[in-house]
């Protein structure tokens, strides 16, 4: 072993003078001299870098006992090369273990020196162990993400900046009923409905611009099989990737109970005619394209309460159900009729003849209401007292329309009973 303390630059060259000794010992990497297989010389980073104070400390055994056990051999046979056949080693990744029994990963270079006249090798490593950690950390990271990716349990898309699919899980293969080999490659909105196409395009745009951290929303799909599905689509950017993820869920069934329950919402149990929310709904929305003209009809039936106080609660809703499919077969299929609540009725008419339609109409209904009714408890009879208002958005919202409408029913009413004689309405024969 030579004498040499390890803080002195051993001879490289005739370059051991004071500035290049500090250069080394100021040196971000680690620096070894190995000689006769042990270490000679290290600088400050190296010593940090293996738990020792002195180069001493380093010296009680061969170099090669330093090395991780897996890259012994291969390092023995690259310290040989060094030595005994002068040849340089290029930078190679290696695995060190300090005195306190820390793996230490190294990117090591080497060249051939002589030390005391005698054949050495100059090592000069990098720790890369925050490096190789972080790398392990984002490969299991993928692999988590690739896990949940397959095996998700609803439809997944990673998508290029274009907004074409670059990799499909099982799950949207089942949701499209089409191969993953069939659906990379196109834009994911390719299989979205026309309907519903422009607005899945500007969404993703929005995205793929930066405009938005995220989009999500409800889209029609067209399947392989030409079938259609309501999916909730919802977008983000993969971080720094320049690609994004799409998580694609089948709400189908979510869509059919939300409109079932929106039709009954708006849908009048007794006579299965559109309710009053559902009148003053459409109603208003015939005003808002405020120079249309519309006309409201506003039908009561004459007789009606008489029928309910002899006859009972079911026979005046067993006709109030007969009333309604009457009713409904005297309108046009782009009116409404609906049934604002106990014995008043509504229709809606629009357009520049709406008016005159509407006159027609009540015309019409007297006419259909006033047939005998075969109920359980025998043949009725009922009138029908029916006002019309006609008006656009610019003069009525939709409450002064249909109250105005109203108004004009009970002028026809009390017309119609001081012409009428007391029989003429709410008997059974």
């Amino acid at each position: 072993m030579s004498e040499n303390d390890g803080r002195a630059i051993p001879a490289l060259g005739g370059a051991g003078d004071a500035g290049f000794q500090a250069l080394v010992e100021l040196s971000p990497d680690i620096i070894f001299v190995i000689c006769d297989g042990y270490h000679v010389f290290a600088n400050a980073r190296g010593l940090a870098s293996m738990g020792a104070r002195t180069v001493q400390d380093l010296q009680d055994r061969p170099a090669i006992e330093f090395m991780h056990p897996d890259y012994r051999s291969p390092g023995t046979e690259r310290m040989r090369s060094l030595t005994a056949d002068g040849e340089p080693l290029q930078y190679v990744e290696e695995k060190l273990v300090s005195l306190d029994g820390r793996v230490i990963d190294i990117e090591a270079a080497g060249t051939p020196l002589e030390f005391d006249g005698r054949p050495a090798a100059l090592i000069v490593a990098r720790d890369i162990t925050a490096r190789k950690r972080a790398e392990a950390e984002l490969a299991a990271a993928q692999e988590r993400f690739h896990a949940a990716f397959r095996h998700a349990p609803t439809g997944m898309a990673i998508l290029d900046g274009q907004g074409a699919v670059t990799e499909a899980n099982p799950a949207l293969e089942e949701l499209l009923a089409i191969p993953a080999e069939e659906i990379v490659g196109k834009t994911y909105w390719h299989w979205v409905d026309v309907t519903d196409r422009q607005l899945a395009r500007g969404a993703f745009r929005d995205l793929a611009h930066k405009t938005v951290d995220s989009c999500r929303g409800d889209v029609r799909f067209r399947r392989a099989d030409g079938s259609s599905r309501w999916v909730h689509v919802r977008m983000a950017a993969l971080a720094d990737s320049g690609a994004f993820v799409a998580h694609l869920h089948d709400v189908t069934a979510a869509k059919a109970a939300e409109q079932e329950l929106t039709q009954q919402a708006r849908t009048d149990a007794l006579t299965e005619l559109p309710n009053r929310a559902a009148l003053l709904h459409h109603l208003a929305d015939a005003l808002a394209m405020r120079m249309t003209q519309v006309a409201v009809l506003f039908l009561d039936l004459d007789g009606f309460k008489q029928i309910n106080d002899e006859f009972g609660h079911a026979a005046g809703d067993e006709l109030l159900r007969m009333m309604g499919r009457r009713l409904r077969g005297a309108i046009r299929t782009e009116d409404m009729m609906g049934r604002l609540g106990g014995d008043e009725f509504v229709a809606i008419l629009t357009g520049p003849d709406c008016e005159q339609r509407a006159r027609g109409m009540a015309a019409r209904i007297r006419g259909v209401v006033r047939q005998p009714v075969l109920l359980g408890c025998g043949v009725v009879c009922v009138g029908a007292s029916v006002g019309v208002a006609v008006g656009n958005g610019m003069d009525y919202e939709a409450k002064d329309l249909l109250a105005a409408a109203d108004t004009a029913m009970y002028r026809a009413k009390t017309a119609r009973y001081a012409a009428a004689t007391p029989a003429t309405a709410g008997t059974a024969r």
